[in-house]
């Protein structure tokens, strides 16, 4: 077996995930949050974020829209909190409609969601409380551990 990997805590800036299929709505998100020091991906569908999601770890946070053509929001909030790689990871959804914004309340693992358009102050400060938890749990699962139970004790299972 290959040793396992430590957990990536990254430098500088923690990065967000952007998953929208408008050109125009990543833009204002990347302007927005580049503005505030945050180093930004764009993809256009959940698709094209789990693929980003697996090649770089150190994404401290995902914003995605519901509707997405390919994979939409709802079924990659599934696919991202399904996976062990990335179930720690905070999603603040984003639509434009009623009916879907009802719907995420039914949804475990979704830290905010904004309709659109967005109030950027608040947007940002929903952000800013949430970048932090993943790079906090990584720093914690890197740290030493000395009295954690293992896998092995029986009193775990």
């Amino acid at each position: 077996l290959p040793p396992q990997a430590a957990p990536v805590v990254p430098e500088g800036p923690p990065t967000v995930l952007v998953a929208d299929d408008s050109a125009v709505v990543r833009t204002k998100l990347k302007r927005l949050l580049e503005g505030a020091g945050f180093t930004v991906v764009q993809v256009n569908d959940g698709n094209e974020a789990l693929a980003e999601l697996e090649a770089k770890p150190e994404i401290a946070l995902l914003i995605t829209d519901l509707e997405m053509p390919n994979k939409d929001g709802f079924e990659l909030i599934a696919d991202v909190h399904g996976s062990l790689a990335t179930e720690d990871l905070p999603v603040i959804a984003i639509t434009g409609h009623d009916e879907l914004h009802g719907r995420v309340g039914q949804i475990e693992g979704v830290y905010g969601i904004f309709k659109k358009p967005w109030n950027d102050r608040e947007l940002l400060k929903r952000v800013e409380s949430l970048v932090h938890l993943r790079s906090a749990a990584a720093g914690a699962a890197a740290a030493p551990r000395t009295c954690a139970p293992t896998r092995a004790d029986p009193a775990r299972r």
